[in-house]
């Protein structure tokens, strides 16, 4: 018998948009493993070294709490523009 109570609207909502960055990270980060340095993505947001890669090479899913900062740092790397 489960005595957790239902999520509310605004976890439901996090839960949606965190699936959705998950997505993007994951597909980014596959479709562009040969251009980055992967060390230096997991230093930039102080991620246990082998994060990425184990999520590249040995298909190991990236906890929850590293989505939000590798999103952050993709969109930067992304959004890159010559001035």
């Amino acid at each position: 018998m489960s005595t957790r109570k239902p999520m509310s609207e605004e976890e439901v909502r996090q839960a949606k948009r965190l699936a959705k960055d998950r997505k993007r990270v994951e597909r980014w980060l596959l479709k562009n493993q040969k251009f980055i340095n992967i060390t230096g993505i997991e230093k930039e947001i102080t991620a246990p070294k082998g994060l990425v890669q184990k999520f590249i090479k040995y298909d190991k899913k990236i906890n929850d709490k590293w989505i939000d900062p590798l999103h952050t740092v993709i969109k930067e790397i992304s959004s890159f523009k010559l001035k």
